[in-house]
């Protein structure tokens, strides 16, 4: 069937500004007369389609003289020009990511980077249709208070960068000779932050353009819900509208077609102008539910005559009780992260592809939910979740209930709700104000909200706590689990457990755990190079300095092992959500400058996994394995006075067996998936071997290398759009240089898109054709169809 809904996405032909320049006006005394950078400029077109009688009363008016008489009458800018400051850029984009590091105090947990304006402009055709009937404008993300003008007019602005926001521009856009159309787009990101974090700047997510017939269906209103699942029985709720632009009544009769079955509904009569809401029920059998384990989608697709929208939707009940969760009516328990949205080489400007890569990283670690932190998930994301199996929280930016923010999370609760992968809304995270009078009004206005158009997930509330459990009885009634962070750290005392017991009857969610310092590839402490023992640190997330064991946020806020611990004998908190699975810019905890990015993650920020990856993927899969740390080169090695040194093993199996060249250190029986030795450190090789019934089913090597005489590149993933590269220094036996930092040269026949090294403290900007190695390795990004090599700088 032929539809006339069509999409265009406007990746490519924009001109990019960074810093100052005059703002356009916003109003104007003669419509689409603002000029300059609004309109065309002399060798794109016309600035304004004047009329012969216009053009008879500007002579009138300036002696003869049009473009003064526009300049008299309506203030139209004629002399501005784009200069040599803008260069051409793709979308998604983020400017933020380019500027130099700065040494700055205030703006240290931001990712030490200024704040600032830019400016992005387009010319776009659009070709007459005559099946179409409107054309809408999208932004899928705007990082900083956004402002767009479109021919010469003020369309409007935008708070938040986590939010989508739209407009009809159906009359406004010029058509075939009328000449191009002109996009400018002003972000600024000094007015304030959303976020403490790194949040980037720019037309960072998809911008696009949607053509409509002239009766059409309401993407947004298009739903299918699980209403009840019984085994293989289930019943949806499904729901669409239609919009009638026509200047006569319609009769529709929508249909929505989904497992080789048609569902249509009762025909309605729409006035001219009006929209018509359709709502049914179906029975299903022989369903298969959706479960990170077996994601089964399903694609729908809407039918309104001659528009069609296809989403996809999954069959499953959510439930949560003082028990725990419940997925599908049976105890799930959530082997969580949290997560913000940055990545090495790109900012915040991820593409499909770079989330994919991250979320497959998360399933091979056995990852079945993530929240969304702090902010709505981007839709690349919650495909992503979709399609690989991963539960989500998906987080509302803020306890607010102005206009605006209730608007925001109206539009983004419609939008993202048919998503398979989300179970959960949470309305806000460790707000001041939370367990407090006005945050229960403000909690109830927002949970009311949400059920109002989602009928099938949770609502939560990510709290803070304190050591004596002291929370606003009233304030529990609003959502549907009480959601409390770092319920396992010693800082927080026994809050969690108090407010447990002092309310039996309250669901209650562990929404975030962990936060524990660790550098890829370091095993002692260096604050100066801002590097944390993956051992575990003696610096501290509440206290200055190094510190003894045992005092407060030593190591991080709870280290891995208590985590696990506590969600064990806690079953009815859920599971855990790790803060976090990546590393990410900004929040350089326990260290200073120059510390620019965060050391919380399991991975770091370009994906190359931390040891204790290894600890939660031996609690959370089945498939054999182990993996063994330290690195056995001596540098870099806390190596004590009797020269012995720490051996970490961690494995799923029953039994371990440690070899140093060739020789046994003896077996251990596992607990907690970890086993730890103190060996006397002999170069060579460091042998790990995973036992059961005696015998092997797994290992892992270490062996000490020499210095380094090449790299190796090799293909990390390979997406739709780009291929992420691995590169590994390696010595003359191509055995993998741990300690390795020495300089690479970039050789690429096309582009590259970013780099990174999870280093934590790399202060140079990554967009040079010559990079340096952290600990062995880096990340290069670059465009499906580029050729990359590397050597070794001399």
């Amino acid at each position: 069937m032929k539809t006339m809904r069509q999409t265009k996405n406007l990746a490519n032909g924009w001109q990019f500004h960074y810093g100052n320049l005059p703002t356009p006006n916003k109003l104007v005394r003669k419509a689409h007369s603002l000029g300059g950078m609004t309109s065309a400029l002399p060798n794109e077109g016309k600035r304004l389609p004047v009329s012969t009688s216009g053009e008879y009363f500007l002579k009138l008016i300036a002696q003869g003289d049009v473009q003064q008489g526009l300049q008299n009458l309506a203030g139209t800018d004629l002399s501005t020009q784009l200069d040599g400051d803008w260069e051409p850029v793709s979308i998604p984009h983020d400017w933020k990511k380019d500027l130099p590091y700065v040494q700055n105090p205030a703006l240290l947990m931001s990712g030490s980077k200024e704040n600032g304006t830019a400016y992005y402009r387009l010319a776009f055709e659009l070709t007459s249709d005559p099946d179409t009937e409107r054309i809408t404008l999208h932004f899928d993300g705007v990082m900083g208070l956004s402002d767009v003008w479109l021919n010469g007019t003020y369309l409007g602005h935008n708070n938040s960068g986590y939010t989508a926001f739209d407009f009809d521009i159906t009359e406004m856009a010029n058509y075939d000779a009328e000449g191009p159309n002109i996009l400018l787009v002003r972000v600024d990101t000094t007015a304030g932050a959303e976020g403490w974090w790194y949040e980037g700047a720019g037309l960072y997510r998809k911008v696009w353009l949607e053509k409509l017939p002239a009766v059409h269906l309401n993407a947004d209103d298009a739903y299918i819900y699980t209403q009840t699942l019984n085994g293989q029985n289930a019943d949806l709720g499904i729901e669409l509208s239609v919009t009638n632009e026509r200047s006569q009544p319609v009769s529709s009769t929508p249909k929505v077609q989904f497992n080789n079955q048609t569902i249509t509904f009762e025909s309605q009569s729409i006035q001219p102008g009006e929209t018509a809401h359709f709502k049914t029920t179906s029975h299903q059998t022989d369903v298969t539910p959706w479960t990170p384990e077996n994601p089964h989608n399903i694609q729908a697709t809407f039918i309104a005559g001659d528009d069609q929208v296809t989403k996809h939707f999954g069959i499953h009940t959510f439930a949560y009780t003082t028990a725990g969760f419940f997925l599908n009516g049976k105890p799930y328990v959530l082997k969580g992260v949290c997560e913000h949205q940055d990545f090495a080489g790109v900012g915040v400007a991820l593409d499909q592809d770079i989330i994919n890569y991250k979320v497959k990283l998360l399933k091979e670690m056995g990852v079945n939910a993530l929240r969304s932190s702090h902010h709505f998930a981007a839709p690349e994301l919650l495909n992503a979740c979709d399609q690989y199996g991963i539960l989500v929280i998906d987080e509302n930016r803020i306890l607010e209930s102005t206009p605006w923010r209730l608007a925001d999370l109206k539009k983004m609760v419609r939008r993202q709700r048919m998503h398979s992968s989300i179970a959960f809304w949470s309305l806000g995270n460790e707000e001041l104000i939370g367990s407090t009078e006005l945050g229960g009004r403000i909690l109830k206005r927002l949970a009311r909200l949400i059920k109002q158009y989602d009928h099938e997930h949770l609502t939560v509330s990510a709290e803070l706590l304190n050591p004596e459990g002291k929370i606003d009885e009233n304030y529990l009634e609003n959502v549907d689990i009480l959601g409390v962070n770092y319920p396992e750290a010693d800082v927080m005392g026994d809050g969690a457990l108090k407010i447990h017991a002092n309310f039996p009857q309250q669901p209650i969610m562990s929404t975030e755990s962990g936060s524990y310092f660790q550098t890829r590839g370091i095993y002692r402490d260096n604050a100066e190079q801002c590097q944390a023992n993956s051992f575990g640190s003696d610096y501290s997330m509440v206290m200055p300095g190094k510190r003894k064991p045992g005092e407060p946020g030593v190591g991080g806020t709870a280290r891995p092992e208590k985590v696990i611990q506590f969600a064990q004998q806690h079953p009815e908190f859920g599971g855990v959500f790790l803060w976090t699975a990546f590393d990410y810019n900004g929040e350089p905890s326990p260290f200073g400058w120059p510390g620019i990015s965060s050391q919380f993650g399991i991975l770091d920020l370009c994906g190359f996994p931390k040891d204790y990856y290894y600890y939660f993927q031996a609690h959370w899969t089945d498939k054999p394995m182990i993996h063994v740390m330290p690195h056995w080169n001596r540098e870099g090695l806390e190596i004590a006075a009797d020269g012995t040194v720490a051996v970490r093993i961690f494995s799923n199996a029953p039994t371990v067996e440690l070899f140093i060249n060739g020789v046994s250190q003896g077996q251990q029986q596992v607990k907690d998936c970890q086993m730890n030795w103190q060996v006397t450190y002999q170069p060579g090789e460091l042998r790990a071997v995973a036992l059961e019934h005696d015998q092997v089913v797994a290992e892992t090597i270490e062996q000490t290398a020499d210095s380094a005489v090449k790299v190796v590149v090799s293909v990390r993933y390979h997406g739709q759009q780009d291929t992420l590269y691995a590169l590994q220094a390696v010595d003359q036996n191509d055995v993998p240089v741990p300690t390795s930092d020495q300089f690479v040269t970039l050789h690429a026949d096309g582009a590259i898109l970013g780099w990174g090294n999870g280093n934590p403290a790399d202060i140079s900007v990554h967009h040079a054709d010559e990079l340096q190695l952290f600990n062995g390795k880096a990340l290069i990004i670059a465009p499906k169809e580029t050729t990359l090599m590397a050597t070794l700088s001399k």
